[in-house]
């Protein structure tokens, strides 16, 4: 049986998240462009599997995170979380190594893993690298106030001046967010990773298997100053994208939807925010400020020839 419909089974029976189910790969990735190693225990139980994306860089394959994905990777059966620390790792050495021997041929590999995954160690000895990344978490979310309470001075101060002049808008506008998100990017010289087919290609097939919403901070005068995806999955929510218009820095429109959208999560039943974070200067100062809890996790990456390893470090 091939391993896509054996793969839909496990995400059907075991606590998945959105990210890692045929669907979403699907729509993030085409339906051509991902794969399942799957690997069972010793009863002969499907036990783990490790989804991967295949995109082709000039004809070459690589395995690569998917757009708009905080991270994909190994997922382990519920039984995992039950077992002793011994047999996890017991359980991780023999089990990954399987995994890995079912990728397609590829020149490089990076993944995302989740930070549930504390042992990496089987991937190291097979050759891969390991970067330490960080997301940043805002648990508690049903505790609305006391998670309130905890922000700096200045993210108060920025949610305190929205309120007087921002309104919550519930939206499918995905032609607005683009607009914003390019705007942010313009800002730095950069190019938006995200476009509008990527969007109305992902967001079909996202609110029909998942639970996402879109929520706009439209200013008085009508703009749209700042604008944020959401996805709502396994008691978490997760800005899977955002952007800031102009004028979004004086009404304090981010931190104000950021706060409503912690609100939105809690009312979904999430009890945690996960702003995905970043490890740059600029960024992680910012999260702080709502007082998210730096969360480890780890980014692996194995090139086929050791010369290709700089331009996977190059991707990261």
């Amino acid at each position: 049986m091939s391993p896509k419909p054996v793969y839909q089974e496990f995400c059907r029976d075991q606590a998945v998240p959105a990210f890692n189910h045929p669907w979403w790969l699907d729509a993030v990735c085409g339906p051509d462009n991902w794969g399942v190693a799957l690997a069972e225990d010793k009863k002969g139980e499907l036990a783990a599997a490790l989804p991967y994306h295949i995109r082709r860089v000039k004809g070459i394959p690589f395995l690569l995170t998917p757009p708009l994905t905080p991270y994909l990777g190994l997922w382990r059966y519920e039984a995992y979380d039950s077992l002793s620390l011994a047999d996890q790792f017991t359980f991780d050495r023999q089990v990954i190594p399987q995994l890995l021997e079912q990728l397609p041929m590829h020149w490089g590999h990076i993944q995302k893993l989740h930070h549930r995954t504390k042992n990496w160690m089987p991937f190291l000895w097979k050759g891969f690298q390991a970067q330490l990344r960080y997301h940043f978490v805002v648990p508690g979310l049903s505790e609305r106030e006391a998670v309130r309470r905890r922000f700096n001075r200045s993210v108060k101060y920025s949610i305190k001046e929205g309120e007087k002049v921002l309104a919550l808008e519930d939206s499918t506008d995905l032609n607005a967010l683009v607009s914003i998100i390019e705007h942010t990017f313009d800002r730095q010289g950069l190019s938006a990773p995200v476009t509008l087919s990527l969007l109305q290609q992902m967001d079909g097939p996202a609110r029909k298997f998942g639970h996402v919403q879109l929520l706009l901070a439209r200013h008085q005068d009508g703009t749209v100053h700042s604008g944020v995806y959401l996805m709502h999955t396994e008691g978490v929510t997760y800005p899977i994208t955002a952007g800031n218009g102009k004028g979004a820095r004086d009404s304090g429109a981010f931190p104000w939807l950021m706060w409503q959208a912690m609100q939105a999560g809690a009312e979904q039943g999430s009890e945690a925010f996960n702003f995905c974070g970043s490890t740059m200067p600029n960024v992680a100062p910012v999260l702080n400020g709502f007082r998210a809890l730096p969360v480890p996790y780890f980014e692996i990456y194995r090139a086929r020839y050791r010369w290709a390893t700089p331009f996977l470090q190059w991707l990261l």
